[in-house]
């Protein structure tokens, strides 16, 4: 079995007004400090799977807070979905497998998700690497990465999340962890488990 997460990241914002805007919101959830210039969020609601809930949670504190929000959702490693959201709208979505969603054929192309993503990071030298992490198939090829050393195709979707989020500047906080992670006692990389707020 493959990893199961959500999680959303805000992009320049304090620790302490994430965190009073889930309070507000009635939200249980666990929030990183700071990191690389970003405050991780994961949600207990969200780790149901449930994209509608996940993508309202991000737009809603993209507006509140003012920021860049990116969501992300790993579905037992087959499927890494992200949507990026910034002052309560909607800026692109992506999908590694747009077949496994009803509205697949209504996501915006590669290279529209490519220069939303790039310039969410401020980091134009990364844009063909990134557009080249998004249209890699997810794959038992990805099995190969092992001999070749390169990325062929990517065999669990926690590889391809974590390749693009290093190419957009972004910590690892956002990779591989969710709210049930997290409160088993699972701690993101990187910070001391008492800098992890709970709400």
């Amino acid at each position: 079995m493959g990893n199961w997460y959500t999680n959303v990241s805000l992009k320049e914002v304090q620790q302490s007004d994430v965190l009073g805007v889930l309070k507000e919101l009635g939200r249980k959830a666990y929030v990183t400090p700071i990191v690389a210039g970003w405050v991780t969020v994961y949600d207990q609601q969200t780790d149901r799977f449930d994209l509608g809930d996940l993508e309202s949670l991000a737009l809603t504190l993209s507006m509140r807070l003012s920021c860049l929000a990116l969501a992300a959702c790993n579905a037992d490693d087959d499927v890494l979905w992200l949507g990026l959201y910034e002052n309560g709208a909607l800026v692109t979505r992506y999908g590694s497998t747009r077949s496994a969603f009803e509205d697949g054929n209504e996501f915006p192309n590669l290279k529209d998700v490519t220069t939303a993503l790039v310039n969410m990071s401020g980091r134009p030298e990364v844009r063909s690497r990134v557009w080249r992490v998004l249209r890699k198939r997810h794959s038992i090829l990805g099995l190969l990465n092992l001999i070749f050393r390169t990325r062929l195709a990517y065999l669990f979707e926690i590889q391809r999340h974590f390749d693009l989020t290093g190419l957009l500047g972004m910590p690892r906080t956002a990779v591989g962890l969710g709210y049930g992670y997290v409160d088993r006692g699972d701690t993101p990389e990187g910070i001391d488990r008492e800098t992890l707020k709970r709400t």
